[in-house]
């Protein structure tokens, strides 16, 4: 392969404020260019500009110093341009297969007038699977898949197209510390033939599998890194100031009285499961699957019955309601249509009245105070809910929880968009919670996340409780180990 590049020469999008100002950016074939910036600062919004997702203000794309007329999804792509999206992008419905070769049939097949055959289409899938190590049955539903199956899936649909450029957005978030060293595993065979551009927010990603970093802050590239200069002062300024290599803020709270109590408890896959969650406590629940944190939360919140055994709860718990913040993404969460101030306060709408009315003045007042809580600088109670990034607008639902004011908490991966620094905010709040009196349960896939914030730790393994832990004696690799 001939090496080449791919740069942007003062870049810049404006919608309802500036986005993205005058980026100039360079990557390289052969390397996995990683970019990274707190949230907000406009990582994804340059990647769905490099992407056609989104059509820039000003500036140039260019391709070896030929600059390309990208102005749409297909534009891009026809240079050789492709997005791996941080939402997933499937057919639920339809079979592995139908996902993987669903409008690519013209990458594999000559006719313009005759669809492929089964045969040569399960020989496509079956060889680019291969390339990712994924075994699926090519007739089963992408629903029922995992979510480092879910993302082997759209990998192959990329890599029927032959990309240039592979850019992926957050690739880790949904998965658990060995799936996203087995997906980087690949990238790193994978970048031989292709620039690879990766938005993450974990570090130890960065060190371990990264040949470049470039960082945006406000809007625009700051610095860039290579791999020699990672040890060096000046990189190490820039990731301590964003918090990236930060150390977990462990309270160790002496609990208080109980406040739920799950016993023997039987439901879809999960078989006896025990656990107790006091006031003043941070409990962690390890290995469950996505069906499985879901059938969990529906018990708790009463949504479903059991086959056997029993969830209880103390009284004081019956008098609150119990808040969830659920692993779905957050534009789903959101109400997408309505204002920041609405979505911040819909959790309890009593608590802005006025004369019998909701107030519009005291949702924005209880609005801008979330913000500034939860570190949204380049956010106000006016801006356009559409126009803000992922992580942010998963900050809106947490403050949501947070203003709903009770006392379970139950949080289904909170952080899998945030960067470190927002995580350090969230860490802070969750402790607040606890010295507050809540009972917090915790839900995650980030074993550092979980030894780190927790006082215990129970472990799910193929739907059975396999230990409850105290973190004190616990440690990342030994849950690794349990658990994978």
């Amino acid at each position: 392969m001939e090496p080449f590049c791919i740069q942007t020469k003062n870049l810049t999008k404006i919608a309802d404020r500036t986005l993205i100002e005058n980026i100039n950016f360079t990557a390289y074939s052969g390397e996995i260019h990683a970019i990274i910036g707190n949230n907000g600062e406009g990582k994804t919004v340059f990647a769905s500009l490099l992407s056609g997702i989104r059509r820039k203000t000003s500036g140039n794309i260019l391709m070896n110093g030929e600059e390309l007329p990208i102005c749409d999804i297909v534009s891009a792509q026809k240079h050789g341009i492709y997005m791996l999206l941080q939402e997933q992008v499937l057919f639920p419905e339809l079979s592995v297969r139908d996902n993987i070769i669903s409008g690519n049939e013209r990458h594999f097949c000559k006719s313009h007038i005759w669809a492929p055959s089964r045969k040569k289409m399960d020989a496509v899938c079956h060889k680019y699977m291969a390339k990712f190590q994924l075994h699926l049955d090519l007739t089963a539903s992408v629903s029922d898949l995992s979510p480092i199956e879910k993302l082997g899936v759209q990998l192959c649909r990329i890599l029927i197209c032959h990309p240039k450029v592979l850019i992926l957005d957050e690739p880790s978030t949904s998965l658990s510390s060995m799936e996203w060293r087995i997906l980087f595993n690949f990238l790193t065979e994978l970048k031989k033939q292709m620039i690879i551009i990766v938005i993450t927010h974990n570090y130890s990603l960065l060190l371990n599998y990264c040949d470049r970093v470039s960082i945006i802050n406000d809007g625009t590239v700051i610095s860039s890194f290579n791999r020699q200069e990672f040890t060096g002062a000046d990189f190490n300024k820039y990731i301590n100031k964003m918090k990236m290599n930060f150390t977990y803020p462990a309270l160790r709270l002496n609990p208080g009285s109980e406040r739920l109590h799950v016993e023997h408890l039987f439901v879809n896959t999960l078989h006896n499961v025990n656990f107790s969650l006091h006031e003043r406590e941070i409990l962690g629940l390890a290995g469950l699957t996505a069906s499985e944190r879901t059938s969990l939360i529906k018990v708790i919140q009463g949504k479903l019955s059991l086959s056997q055994g029993q969830v209880s709860f103390s009284e004081k718990t019956k008098k609150s309601p119990i808040n969830l913040v659920s692993s779905q993404e957050a534009d789903q969460a959101l109400f997408m249509t309505q204002s920041i101030p609405f979505n911040i306060t819909a959790s309890n709408f009593k608590k802005t009245k006025r004369f019998g009315f909701p107030s519009k003045k005291e949702m924005r007042i209880y609005a801008a105070h979330f913000l500034k809580r939860l570190g949204m600088r380049n956010t106000t109670p006016e801006s356009n809910i559409n126009h803000l990034s992922t992580g942010s607008k998963q900050k809106l639902v947490i403050a949501r929880s947070l203003f709903a004011s009770s006392g379970i908490y139950i949080y289904d991966e909170p952080t899998k968009n945030l960067d470190a620094g927002s995580k350090l905010e969230l860490y802070n709040i969750l402790n607040a919670l606890a010295l507050e009196g809540a009972a917090i349960l915790l839900i995650s896939s980030d074993y550092p996340e979980l030894i780190g914030i927790c006082s215990r730790v129970v472990l799910i393994k193929d739907g059975r409780q396999i230990g409850n832990y105290s973190t004190h004696y616990l440690s990342v690799e030994a849950l690794s180990k349990e658990l994978e």
